[in-house]
């Protein structure tokens, strides 16, 4: 909850939050086992590099680390930069002898220096400059290429060399000589992670999906014979042939050496940059990451991986979103994460190489899917048609070229859009305003152009003036364009200020016209047509008749969250949207139901959720607590502890249901008094919330028909009656 206290760091946050770093720690590390083999695997080195890098960035990174609750290791992203730079330094994978394997660990090494020069320097806020619509075609043309790579071992079908494009031709004569072995495991494997986040059944839901395909694929292969089939080889010496291997420098003095050393400083730190920031929106306790000493931690942490023969770390969102939604509170889940991959290397070799290369594939494939699905390309369109066109320019250049060119590219097209859009030169680089101070309050008055590459100068200035005033007012009165990029930083700019105390307000945007219905589209002063008016839909038209049927009151949107600061929305979850929202008065209690949309996780891993809940306003002495089922996670972590309250009377209750407080127990304790219990445990599931002041009720995470709204409510008001 929002007002928590800040968990301890160092060695305190260690003994304070032991049981929940630890498990938390075991879980992602279930996630990352076959996710670093497979993303070695893909890159053209041996599997053990992948786990050095993750058990480096747990076991040491972390400890240097600027961030919170992030969890470092290889990602998907520097795929295509490593076996890039394999294939031009001698040779990728096992049937070219990882001939060029050492040679890329020099590269990394000097790569990694760079980056935590980069964190010396403190350029960290240069994680503000990149235009997201770019940084977003730069990812869904990172997938699209491990999707293309990935195919051929995930069916068994040899792999050819060149362009991207040139491989791209292979595709259909690959299913001509696919592994019909090989094709099975695979099929598997997809249907495991396509069904997995579908499924209710609380037993799967206790195992990732990733592990679930090695706990169905190994006894598939075993079955299927492993000789026939490619599997993963590992060392059983670690320190013999095989093993740790030392880097070259031999190839210094080559064009794709240098290549490769760029591509691993400046891609790292983007994506560090990018993952860290991400990450920091789903904190619980909302704390800032320190980027710069994050770029150094990632940059020291890859190169001592490359000294040992480990490939490239960053702060990595698929398992750091993991880490969150599974309540590490502190660096040290990374550090246990590392330990449980340690461990993994150290006793579990036989069992690593019964898992089919194969199955690692296709874990490979999903996840370029996931960076290139269509709903990446839909959700770009409906941010505006400017960004579409930077994401869709971004992502053919990256495919034509390469990461660092294309991303250029996809920069360079964005300062063309804006100047044909009216920005001046002198606007490019520097925010045109002016700030006026009266009393407590700053006010920054904004002209011109507000855009990405401006965006440094002016959070200058808001920085100065959050840390010197109580206020500070952005007056938009006079200026003509401010572009999406700008629009997200400002969303959460305020957002953070408002958990720090502080309020930061944007004012004039009247005249600003969005060009789409996104609410953190772009603004042109300039653009003739108004959307204002976002179109009603059927569900929309539903829910009115349904408020004015009841003489209730309906408005379409909210525009202010503060109020539905709840455990389910603000913990480990963002609100996009508040709509449909309806609302009546009962013996002086204030009901409001409303639909939520809420992202889970970051960027383009994260998942959209749609739930009605009701919000109730007036009950007298509400505490701050949270109800929800228990789990697995939840279970493991009463082995160490028990944290939640219990109430002895109500057994059934206890076994399904896991209430947490801020306040103190004998307050909730006083809320679930035993009428409330006896509901509780005869009328299904039910999730509650309080934030000190109102209380917030939903049922399943979906959206109710009429029907099971006039349940909600009367449901609602019963619990509210017996309180």
């Amino acid at each position: 909850m929002k007002n928590t206290e800040i968990p301890k760091k160092g060695i305190a946050g260690l003994k304070a939050y032991f049981k929940d770093d630890l498990v938390s720690g075991f879980s992602v590390s279930l996630i990352a086992l076959p996710l670093c083999l497979g993303i070695a695997i893909a890159s053209g080195v041996p599997p053990l590099a992948g786990l050095i890098a993750a058990i480096i960035g747990g076991l040491i990174a972390s400890r240097i680390s600027g961030t919170f609750v992030t969890i470092s290791g290889p990602a998907a992203g520097l795929i295509v930069i490593t076996l890039g730079a394999a294939e031009a330094m001698g040779g990728a994978g096992a049937e070219a002898g990882y001939l060029g394997y050492p040679h890329v660990l020099g590269a990394i090494i000097i790569g990694g220096l760079i980056m935590a020069l980069f964190g010396l320097l403190k350029v960290g806020k240069v994680g503000d400059y990149f235009p997201s619509a770019a940084v977003h075609g730069m990812l869904a043309a990172i997938g699209i290429i491990i999707i293309i790579k990935q195919l051929f071992p995930a069916i068994g079908a040899p792999s050819p060399k060149g362009e991207i494009l040139e491989v791209a031709t292979d595709i259909p004569h690959a299913f001509t000589e696919l592994n019909p072995y090989a094709l099975t495991i695979a099929l598997i494997s997809m249907a495991i992670l396509i069904v997995h986040p579908i499924l209710k059944v609380k037993f799967i839901k206790m195992i990732p999906a990733p592990m679930w395909v090695l706990i169905l694929t190994i006894p598939t292969a075993i079955l299927l014979g492993a000789e026939n089939l490619a599997m993963v080889e590992m060392p059983h010496n670690l320190f013999g042939e095989g093993g740790f291997q030392l880097p070259s420098f031999e190839k210094i003095g080559e064009s794709a050496f240098w290549i490769a050393v760029v591509g691993f400083a400046l891609v790292s730190a983007i994506e560090s940059l990018l993952s860290a920031k991400a990450v920091d929106s789903l904190d619980p306790y909302k704390r800032s990451s320190n980027l710069n000493k994050d770029l150094i931690s990632m940059g020291a942490g890859s190169s001592l991986s490359a000294l040992i023969g480990g490939l490239p770390m960053i702060s990595e969102i698929v398992r750091s979103s993991a880490n969150v939604n599974n309540g590490a509170k502190t660096q040290w889940a990374n550090f246990f994460h590392g330990g449980f991959l340690l461990f993994y290397l150290l006793i579990g070799v036989t069992v690593i190489e019964m898992i089919p290369i194969s199955a690692l594939a296709t874990m490979l494939v999903f996840t370029g899917f996931k960076l290139a699905s269509p709903r990446e390309f839909k959700h770009m369109f409906q941010i505006g048609l400017m960004e579409f066109e930077i994401f869709v320019v971004t992502l053919v250049a990256v495919l034509a070229t390469d990461l660092i060119i294309g991303i250029g590219i996809g920069i360079l097209f964005k300062y063309v859009l804006i100047l044909i859009k009216g920005t001046k030169f002198k606007e490019l680089f520097k925010s045109n305003l002016d700030i006026r101070h009266e009393g407590e309050v700053k006010t920054i008055h904004l002209k011109g152009s507000q855009i990405f590459s401006n965006y440094l100068s002016l959070k200058k200035k808001m920085d100065s003036g959050v840390q010197k005033h109580k206020e500070l007012i952005l007056d938009f009165s006079e200026v003509e364009f401010v572009d999406h990029t700008v629009m997200e930083h400002l969303e959460d700019y305020a957002r953070l200020a408002k958990m720090n105390g502080k309020d930061v307000h944007i004012e004039n945007t009247d005249g600003l016209n969005p060009v789409s219905n996104h609410p953190l589209a772009a603004r042109d002063r300039r653009l003739k047509v108004k959307l204002d008016n976002i179109n009603i839909n059927t569900r929309t038209l539903q829910l009115l008749s349904f408020s004015n049927g009841k003489n209730y009151q309906f408005s379409s949107k909210l525009d202010d969250y503060s109020e539905w600061e709840f455990y389910h929305f603000t913990i480990r979850k963002q609100i996009l949207s508040i709509e449909n929202v309806i609302q009546y008065q009962k013996n002086g209690m204030t009901y409001q139901i409303a639909d939520i949309t809420t992202k889970t996780g970051a960027e383009v891993t994260a998942d959209i959720d749609k739930v009605t809940a009701i919000k109730v306003s007036g009950i007298s002495d509400v505490p701050k607590f949270y109800l929800q089922r228990k789990d697995f996670l939840k279970a493991l972590k009463d082995v160490f502890d028990h944290n939640d309250i219990t109430f002895a009377d109500f057994p059934k209750f206890s076994k399904h249901y896991a209430v947490h407080a801020a306040d103190t127990e004998d307050k909730v304790r006083h809320l679930f008094n035993d009428e409330l219990m006896s509901y509780m445990e005869t009328h299904g599931t039910m999730f509650m919330s309080g934030n000190g002041e109102d209380l917030l009720v939903h049922l399943e995470d979906k959206l109710l028909n009429i029907d099971e709204i006039e349940s909600i409510i009367a449901r609602t008001e019963h619990i509210v009656s017996v309180m």
